[in-house]
Order: C-alpha cells, then structure tokens, then sequence
C-alpha cells in the first residue's frame, strides 16, 4: 500500500485528510517541520502533503529543504491552501509543487487528486526506465555495429562526443534559442550513435577492407545509407513513429550530404540536408580526419581544422563551421582525453 505523509499543525485538517485516504492508502502525519525531518530520515513517501500552518517552519522553506534530500525529488508534493491564499498558491507552483487544493475540500476531490498524482508519479518512473532501456539499446546496437567495422575503431563514440560538444554550443546561442527543441537534444544524443547502423548490412570484405576502396566498392559502401534510412523505417512501421526514431533515420541517411549538393545517397543541398545531420556531418568528418586507419595516419587537430574550414559553404554548413571555429579547442580537448584512455586501456 503507498503511503502518504501529511505535514500539517491543524489537527483537525490531519484528521479529515487521515479520513477520506486511510481506505486507499497508508497514512502518516507531522505537525512540524522538525517530526516531518525525523519521519522523511526513515521513511519514503509516496506522496506528500502540506499546509500553511507547519510548526516551525515557513512553508516555502519546508518545501525547499524537502527538495534537498536525497531520492525526494521526484516525490510528487500536495499543498492544501487557504482560500484566497494566491500568494502561497503561486510560490508553491513555482517551486514545483505538483497540485494546489484549496479549503474547504471534499473527501472524495482529495482522493481523486492523489490518485491523479500517484498515477502520474508511476507514469514517469516507467517512462525514465523505459527510457534507460532505450539507452542501453542504442549503445549495444552501436557497438554491434562496431564490432563488424574493425577499421574504424571508437569511431561512433568519438562522433557522438563531438556531436554533443557542437550541438551543446549551438543551443546556447541565442540566435538559435527557439531552434531547437529541448525534447530533441536527449534523443539526439541516444540516436548519434547508430548513424552507421547500415553497416551491419555491408559485407565483411568491403567493410573490413584494409586499404582505399576502389570506385565500384566505394558505391557499394555508399549504400549503408540507405540500409541506415530502411532499418528505422521498418521499426517505425512495426512500432509506429517516434522523434527518437524519426532523429535516427534522419542522421543514418544524410550524414554524408554536402552543403553544395556533392554528397550522396541524393544530392541535397544547403538547407535542404535536415539541420542536425548538418551538424553531425562535422563531428563525422573531424574523428575521420583525426583518426588513425589501416589505410591512413592519423591527422593532427590542427590539420583537421584546416580542412573543415576549407570545407566551409561546399561541404560544410558555413554558419555551424563558424561555431566550430570557435569551440573547436574544445574538440581538441576531447580529442586528448580519447588518446589519453586509449593508453589506459
């Protein structure tokens, strides 16, 4: 049975709350913020709620200082407030208090409302853990993807920290403020990994080869691509669309555009390229570049910089070169560290 706890100096408002949830739900009370302390350093509610009238304490701190400890952040809060109370309706709401009910309640508006909220409390603990499956899958997905390309070794973890060092900078730019939605930057970063996801589907003689490929084998490898695009679209048509979906194919099939249309699997130019695969394109070229292969050295940061800034307005989106240009230390740093474990390892 989840259990409430009800933080109130007015016994009699205890009592008529112990009332209308005792059948539904295992109670408890505090009359001060010091037994509420005492009581949260042994106990976990599921909920909570409040009142104006705690004991030794102002409420707004109370609720602050419950924020506080530890595992009691997502613990959804009620506070019960007098009528015409807006000023303590509208600090609790600022504070992140999950629901305001107002004196006189019924019983059964009390029961609906933390049933309302215990419900929305389990929804969000499923979708986070829903979310954490999510993210082991991507990795393991992307390491199997790894494991068939030998020649590219930490190639998709690099991409995808560079990838977030871009896209972290442009999101605070405030010319790109409303550009990019907030919900899409954690699914960016889970998808950026299985960009090269139509790799699985090349053949190991043309993925492992160890020197340049010739034209006919270049085209052919050409195609993980569209294989890349395939695979999110059949999952998509079996589970239905998603952003996190949507974001993958995206990325899978246009990281190899260029801006002036040279790219391939077709060709798109400029702004026709979805933006973040804009970005990607530069975080796919600097590990390429930096990178040591079977079939090349690796390039200095310096001399990576260089190219993708020749590389500006032809193959490269010329306003995402330009924050580069000024962050690219940044790359350089994280370029470091990954030689740096590499030597650990």
């Amino acid at each position: 049975m989840k259990r409430v706890l009800i933080v109130d100096g007015d016994q009699a408002i205890c009592r008529q709350v112990k009332q209308a949830l005792s059948a539904s739900y295992r109670v408890s009370t505090a009359d001060s913020a010091e037994r509420a302390f005492g009581f949260l350093s042994d106990h976990n509610p599921d909920i909570i709620l409040m009142t104006s009238t705690i004991n030794g304490s102002d409420s707004i701190a109370f609720l602050k200082l419950i924020r506080r400890i530890p595992g009691m952040g997502e613990i959804p809060i009620m506070v019960l407030t007098e009528q015409g109370d807006s000023e303590l309706e509208s600090e609790a709401l600022k504070n992140g208090v999950a629901d305001v009910i107002t004196k006189p309640f019924t019983s059964a508006l009390l029961l609906n409302r933390v049933d309302t909220q215990l419900e929305l409390a389990a929804y969000r603990t499923n979708a986070l853990e829903f979310i954490g499956y999510q993210d082991a899958l991507s990795v393991s997905i992307a390491e199997l993807v790894e494991c068939r390309d030998i020649t590219t070794g930490g190639h998709l973890k690099n991409t995808t920290a560079y990838f977030k060092l871009l896209l972290e900078e442009i999101i605070s730019l405030k010319a790109y403020k409303d550009f990019i939605p907030a919900e899409d930057v954690r699914d960016l970063i889970r998808s950026a990994p299985l960009h090269d996801i139509g790799k699985i589907g090349i053949n190991d003689d043309i993925l492992r080869k160890s020197s340049t490929l010739d034209y006919s084998e270049f085209e052919y490898m050409k195609t993980h691509t569209i294989l890349g695009k395939e695979t999110f679209e059949k999952i998509m048509k079996e589970t239905g669309e998603t952003r996190f979906l949507q974001l993958a194919r995206d990325l899978a099939y246009c990281h190899h555009e260029r801006w002036d249309g040279s790219g391939y699997p077709n060709g798109l130019k400029g702004e026709e390229i979805p933006f973040y695969a804009r970005i990607l394109t530069i975080a796919d070229v600097y590990d390429a570049i930096t990178s040591q292969r079977t079939y090349k050295e690796a390039y200095s940061h310096m001399e990576a910089v260089k190219i993708i800034r020749e590389g500006k307005g032809t193959f490269f989106d010329p306003e995402l070169v330009d924050i580069f240009m000024k962050i690219n230390y940044r790359f350089e740093q994280a370029q470091k560290n990954k030689y740096r474990k590499s030597a650990e390892d």
